[in-house]
C-alpha cells in the first residue's frame, strides 16, 4: 500500500512538471511586453537623462540675453494638460555669438511638478527686464548649451516607476519562468534516478537538513521595501509641494501614508536581515525522515546563539495546506490567492542544552489518509509546514520549514514524547481557556460565561482598522472627493466598527444540564438574544470553525462549541476558542460533566 501511494504520488509529480514546463513558456511570454516597457524606459528615458546631466556639471557657466521664452500647454484628452518650455537666449563664447534653444536637460512635454512653470517665469522675466540669466555651455563645443542643468528627482522617480515596476516583474516573471524550466527538467531527472523515494528528487530535503524560508523573507521584505520606495519616495517628492499650495489635504494625507508603509516596509527588511544574521543558518534535521502519515513527524534544531536556559519555551505547528485561486470581483480578472488548510497540529516542543546553545526537539502524531507533499489539488500542490517560534518575548525567534511528508507509516527512533501532550502546552490551552471563559460545575451539568472584553487584541484591531476607514471615508466626502470614495471608505470602515463593538461588548451565558439548555447572550448588559432547549430535543456536542486569522506565516483558526439538535439546528454555546486543540478540550470538560454525546 505505501509503494502504490508512492508511485501515485510520483505519477502526480510526473504531471506537475510537464504541466510546469508549459506553464513556464506562457510565463515567460507574458512576461516580455512588461520587460519591454522597463528597457525601454530605461535605455532612452532614464539613462540619457543620467548621461547629460553628468556631462554637463563640467560645462562652464556664461552669461545670455533672453530673446523669448514661452510656457507651452498641450492638451490631452485622458492624462490631463502637459507642459513645455521653448526658449531663445544669445550668448558669447572667446567672443563668438552663438543662439541656444535648450531649456534644460529633459525637453519633453510632461506635467511632474512645477518645473517648467518655474524655469519659464524665470526666462518671461528676465527677458522683459533685459537681466541677463547664466547658461551652461560645452567648452568642447560651444554651440552645446542649456539653459537649466538640474536633475528633475520627480521626472527622474516617476520613470523609475516604470523601470522598476514593469521591467523589475517583467524580469522577475522571465527569470522564474525559466527556473521553473530548468528546475522542472531537473527534476524529472532525479524522479527517474530515486525510484520510490520521491522526496529524494527535492534538493532541499535529499540531505535531511532542511533550511527554514527566512532567506526567501529577507529577499521578499528588500524587494518590497526598494519596489515601493522607488514608487512613493519620488512620488511624494513631486507632487507634496503642488498639493501643499493647493491645500490638497486628502492627497497629502495619501502620499503621507504612502511614505508611511514604504518606512513600515524598509524596518520590516533591516529587522528580517538582523534576525537572520544574529541566528545565523537554522536547519532542521527530521526523525523519521520524511515525515510519516499515519506515524509520526519529529525533528530537531540546534540553536547555537541561544544559551540554554530552564524557561525557554518553543510553540510548534505542522500544517497541511494547499493555495487556490478565488475571485475577489465581478471581473474574471478580479482573483486572490488564498490558503486552505487541510490539517494542523500544535504543542509544545522540548529544549536541551546543545554545546553552548541549546536543541529544540519536537514530534507531533499524524493521523491516516492525508495528503502527501507535492500531491496536486488542481494547478496547485499540498505543502506540509513546521512553524518554530518562542513564546519568550525577549527572544522574538520564529522560523518556518517546507517539510517533506509521505505516508509510510514510520515512527521516531528517539523522540519519545508528544509535543501535543507536553504540560507546557496543556498549561497553554488552560491559560487560553480561562481567558475566554468561567466554567462552573452545577448539578448535573455545567454552566459557563463567557465575559465581556474576550479577545479584546483582536477586537480592538477591527475597531482602530474600522476606525481609520470610516476617518477616511468622511474625510474624503468632506474634501470634495468623488463619492465613490467617502462609500467604499466609509461602509468598509463602519462595518468593521460594528462587528468590533459586537465582538468586544457581546458576553454568553449557558447552562447545560439534565434539564437541557438555557442560553443567554447580552451586549453591554442589554438582553440581545435567549434560547431554552429541553434534553429531549439535544443529539450531540461538537466543534465548528468560526474563522481563521493571518498574521505573517501564523495562521489561528477560531473555533466554537456547539449543541446539536435533532431537528439539524445548532445553538453556540462557547466561541473565541484559539485552535482546534483548545475547542477540543472545552468540549471534553463538557461532555464529561454533562454526560451529553459527542
Amino acid at each position: 500500500m505505501v509503494n502504490q501511494a508512492r508511485r501515485r504520488s510520483q505519477g502526480a509529480t510526473h504531471e506537475a512538471v510537464a504541466n510546469n514546463k508549459s506553464s513556464s513558456w506562457f510565463l515567460m511570454l507574458f512576461a516580455l511586453p512588461f520587460s519591454a516597457v522597463g528597457i525601454g524606459m530605461l535605455l532612452l528615458g532614464v539613462l540619457p537623462t543620467l548621461y547629460d546631466w553628468s556631462r554637463m556639471q563640467f560645462w562652464h557657466e556664461v552669461p545670455a540675453r533672453v530673446v523669448s521664452a514661452q510656457l507651452n500647454t498641450h492638451r490631452g484628452s485622458k492624462s490631463g494638460s502637459t507642459y513645455s518650455v521653448s526658449a531663445h537666449y544669445r550668448y558669447e563664447v572667446a567672443g563668438v555669438a552663438y543662439d541656444g534653444h535648450r531649456p534644460a536637460i529633459n525637453t519633453s512635454a510632461d506635467n511632474i511638478g512645477s518645473f517648467y512653470a518655474n524655469l519659464a517665469w524665470r526666462l518671461e522675466s528676465a527677458q522683459r527686464s533685459g537681466t541677463p540669466v547664466p547658461v551652461w555651455v560645452n567648452p568642447s563645443r560651444p554651440q552645446d548649451s542649456v539653459a537649466d542643468r538640474s536633475l528633475r528627482l520627480g521626472l527622474l522617480g516617476f520613470r523609475m516607476i516604470f523601470v522598476v515596476v514593469f521591467g523589475g516583474v517583467g524580469l522577475g516573471m522571465l527569470a522564474w519562468g525559466w527556473h521553473m524550466r530548468r528546475s522542472g527538467a531537473r527534476k524529472a531527472q532525479r524522479l527517474q534516478a530515486v525510484g520510490d523515494e520521491p522526496w529524494l528528487a527535492n534538493k532541499a530535503w535529499a540531505g535531511n537538513r532542511i533550511r527554514s524560508s527566512k532567506r526567501w523573507e529577507v529577499w521578499l521584505a528588500w524587494g518590497f521595501a526598494v519596489v515601493w520606495g522607488c514608487i512613493a519616495y519620488p512620488a511624494a517628492l513631486s507632487a507634496t509641494p503642488r498639493a501643499w499650495r493647493n491645500e490638497n489635504f486628502l492627497v497629502l494625507g495619501v502620499l503621507g501614508l504612502l511614505v508611511a508603509v514604504g518606512l513600515g516596509l524598509l524596518v520590516w527588511a533591516v529587522r528580517a536581515t538582523l534576525d537572520a544574521r544574529r541566528h545565523g543558518e537554522v536547519c532542521l534535521v527530521m526523525d523519521p525522515f520524511p515525515g510519516s502519515i499515519g506515524g509520526h513527524v519529529g525533528a530537531t534544531m540546534d540553536l547555537p546563539t541561544v544559551p540554554y536556559r530552564p524557561d525557554l519555551r518553543f510553540a510548534v505547528t505542522l500544517r497541511c495546506a494547499y493555495q487556490y485561486q478565488t475571485r475577489t470581483g465581478d471581473s474574471d480578472n478580479s482573483t486572490e490567492s488564498r490558503e486552505q488548510v487541510v490539517w494542523q497540529g500544535e504543542g509544545a516542543a522540548q529544549v536541551r542544552p546543545q554545546g553552548t546553545g541549546s536543541r529544540v526537539a519536537f514530534r507531533l502524531n499524524v493521523p491516516k489518509g492525508l495528503p502527501e507533499s507535492e500531491q496536486a489539488v488542481g494547478d496547485s500542490e499540498h505543502h506540509w509546514t513546521v512553524l518554530l517560534e518562542s513564546t519568550d518575548p525577549a527572544l522574538k525567534f520564529s522560523r518556518r520549514f517546507d517539510v517533506p511528508v509521505y505516508a509510510t507509516g514510520a515512527e521516531s527512533t528517539w523522540l519519545a514524547q508528544d509535543a501535543a501532550k507536553h504540560p507546557q502546552a496543556q498549561a497553554q490551552r488552560d491559560a487560553e481557556l480561562d481567558a475566554v471563559s468561567d466554567i462552573e460545575p452545577v448539578e448535573g451539568g455545567v454552566r459557563l460565561y463567557q465575559p465581556y472584553g474576550r479577545l479584546w487584541r483582536q477586537n480592538l484591531l477591527w475597531l482602530v482598522m474600522g476606525g481609520a476607514f470610516f476617518g477616511m471615508g468622511m474625510w474624503a466626502g468632506y474634501s470634495g472627493a468623488p463619492a465613490l470614495f467617502p462609500v467604499a471608505f466609509g461602509g468598509v470602515g463602519g462595518a468593521m466598527l460594528l462587528w468590533g463593538f459586537y465582538a468586544a461588548c457581546n458576553s454568553l451565558t449557558v447552562q447545560l444540564d439534565r434539564e437541557g439548555l438555557r442560553t443567554e447572550r447580552r451586549l453591554l448588559g442589554l438582553m440581545l438574544a435567549w434560547q431554552r432547549v429541553p434534553a429531549k430535543d439535544i443529539a450531540r456536542l461538537r466543534i465548528k470553525e468560526s474563522y481563521t486569522q493571518q498574521s505573517g506565516h501564523q495562521h489561528t483558526t477560531f473555533f466554537r462549541v456547539q449543541v446539536h439538535l435533532r431537528n439539524g439546528k445548532s445553538v453556540t454555546i462557547a466561541d473565541s476558542l484559539r485552535g482546534r486543540p483548545v475547542a477540543e478540550q472545552m468540549l471534553a470538560r463538557v461532555a464529561k460533566a454533562t454526560g451529553y454525546p459527542r
